[in-house]
């Protein structure tokens, strides 16, 4: 295990128990800095982007070791939030955010070490996403997009189904 990964592992692990306040933490951190951007959030449920948020860090986290696993998903993931209205300069706004949950989150234990895993993990993730972006015809015609693909299979993973249930407002097979 790569010093890197097992530091991505070990925060994220911290941040389970409070997944819903690390949410919250950082839509805040998002509105607060970027208010250009909550108009995109009017007709959605925060309910449910705080869902997605966590199901899918943590999935992401949980395929670490096996990166090749999340290139389609993550490409699909670009080509939905085209769909959605995200521009190429929202990642750097939602990276920043993203840290400073993190930041928020882990006190004393936001290393740099720490924050240099998370911003190259962000990097790469973006990278990926933005490919997907360039071309969202190949991932949403026909194609499963990341979120479709996490209920799938990343939800069928019990260990991220208890933490989603557990650390979120979000109950399965509730309407």
């Amino acid at each position: 295990m790569t010093d890197q990964i097992r530091l991505l592992e070990d925060s994220f692990d911290q941040i389970k128990p409070n997944a819903m306040a690390f949410s919250d933490c950082f839509h805040r951190h998002l509105f607060a800095n970027n208010p250009e951007v909550k108009s995109m959030f009017a007709d959605v449920s925060l309910e449910l982007q705080e869902k997605k948020l966590v199901a899918s860090l943590a999935l992401i986290v949980e395929n670490l070791h096996n990166p090749d696993a999340l290139t389609h998903a993550l490409e699909a993931l670009g080509a939905y939030h085209v769909d959605k209205g995200t521009m190429v300069e929202h990642y750097p706004l939602v990276g920043r955010a993203l840290l400073q949950a993190f930041e928020d989150f882990l006190g004393e234990d936001w290393t740099p070490e720490t924050a240099a895993a998370w911003v190259g993990a962000y990097r790469t993730i973006s990278d990926i996403m933005l490919a997907g972006a360039e071309h969202p015809n190949d991932f949403l015609n026909g194609e499963l997009t990341f979120y479709e693909w996490l209920d799938l299979y990343g939800e069928s993973s019990p260990t991220l189904h208890k933490l989603v249930e557990s650390t979120t407002h979000f109950k399965y097979g509730a309407k």
